[in-house]
């Protein structure tokens, strides 16, 4: 398993631990997230996902693997929390830079 970039560990502790300042930090100010078929683009915009997010699932992320494929970092997690189905695996696929997260897919 691939040792995780800080950036990357940051942002799992913090959603764990429900701290969206924090969470939101390990983002680039250019950032893009997309997720559940939505395209997020910029920190105003990721700040308001991740508290919609807490709110609405209050997910908790268990790391299982993590690798580098083609300058990425995927990561395979257990989520659990506030929804039909849970806990369900999910596919995290992070671009870096610059130590922050520029691109965040979740599948």
């Amino acid at each position: 398993m691939t040792v995780l970039d800080t950036a990357i560990d940051r942002y799992f502790s913090a959603t764990n631990e429900r701290n969206n300042t924090l969470a939101a930090e390990c983002f680039d100010p250019d950032a893009s997230v997309f997720d559940e078929g939505e395209q997020l683009t910029g920190l105003e915009s990721i700040q308001r996902w991740l508290q919609q997010t807490q709110q609405k699932y209050q997910p908790m992320i268990q790391v299982l693997t993590a690798e580098r494929n083609y300058g990425e970092v995927w990561v395979k997690a257990n989520v659990s929390g506030q929804f039909q189905g849970s806990p369900i695996q999910l596919n995290y696929v992070f671009a870096l830079q610059d130590g922050k997260i520029s691109r965040l897919m979740i599948r």
